[in-house]
């Protein structure tokens, strides 16, 4: 019998394992929720004992949400650590990779069909270079893809966590700092009360479904300024996270929010702020933005991950 691996997002709200037996070959699925994943050690042990061809695993690939350092990471957006060294002799010793959770959705990109995206923004004569991934949803998170000679590099930044310099047109006002994810993340957007406070509107008709976040433009008026203002403000950080980046192949969005956010009604005021850069706006007119609606983007990214 042929060898497999797990591959494994470990997200905010859920934890995703599947197994793959290559590039593109996922089976198996499962969704747990974080809460009931104490130790993910033991949630991959647990996994593999469900096939009976486990003896042969060959290892596992694990994105998280955090910054990777020696093997290890802590979630940003829960309260767990994940430490290859101790992952792996729960697998018998098996090899085990960890990576960033944008990291990986990053390298699924090469990967993906034109079915797996929805163009939001094309262009007549769009630019070549990084590509940059960006997921709007329990936070805020962000990832670089380069071609190299040796193949498509993937760099992990955290963008969510940039203070945030609020337009002078923004409906807030607040006299401490906020970040990016303050404002842009299903963490505010699914809590009534920091949603009235960060963007001063209620939303009665909204419900914590990711799929029922926004109000579609026409609605009424405060729901029609809520949106703009919130399309305003992600392109004008996507735009920004572009020039630092160089990112000038395109922008990818993911994730529960941005999906929801995109049937809402408020992509011209995105590609508004998203293109007013100064001397760059004419170059920004060239970058492409699409949505990722492929399933499992991440998972489908570890799947090219080595061990």
């Amino acid at each position: 019998m042929t060898g497999w691996r797990i591959v494994c997002d470990a997200g905010g709200t859920n934890l995703r394992c599947a197994r793959s037996h290559g590039p593109l070959q996922l089976s198996d699925a499962q969704v747990i929720a974080s809460e009931e994943a104490v130790e993910i050690a033991d949630v991959l042990m647990s996994y593999a004992s469900r096939f009976p061809d486990a003896e042969n695993l060959q290892g596992a690939a694990i994105a998280a949400a955090g910054p990777i350092e020696n093997g290890c990471v802590r979630l940003t957006n829960r309260d767990m650590v994940i430490d290859s060294a101790r992952v792996s002799p729960a697998l018998g010793g098996k090899p085990v990779a960890l990576l960033n959770d944008l990291e990986a959705a990053a390298l699924a990109l090469p990967a993906l069909k034109e079915s797996d995206m929805d163009v939001l923004i094309a262009r007549a004569s769009p630019l070549d270079g990084p590509r940059l991934v960006v997921n709007v949803g329990t936070g805020f998170g962000g990832a670089l893809l380069v071609r190299t000679r040796a193949g498509w590099h993937a760099v992990a930044c955290e963008p969510g966590h940039m203070t945030l310099a609020l337009p002078a047109s923004a409906a807030v006002n607040l006299s401490d700092p906020v970040s990016v994810e303050d404002m842009i993340s299903g963490l505010t957007l699914t809590d009534k009360e920091r949603r009235q406070r960060l963007w001063s509107f209620a939303g009665k008709s909204l419900s914590r479904e990711a799929s029922d976040l926004f109000p579609v433009c026409g609605t009424d008026e405060s729901a029609d300024s809520f949106v703009l203002a919130f399309s305003r403000l992600v392109g004008q950080v996507c735009g920004d996270l572009v020039l630092a980046c160089g990112a000038w192949g395109g922008v990818y969005l993911c994730g529960s929010v941005a999906s929801a956010w995109s049937r809402a009604g408020g992509i011209r005021a995105f590609q508004d702020a998203f293109e007013s850069k100064g001397p760059m706006s004419s170059r920004m007119q060239r970058v492409d933005v699409n949505l990722i609606t492929a399933e499992n983007p991440v998972l489908t990214g570890l799947c090219q991950v080595p061990l």
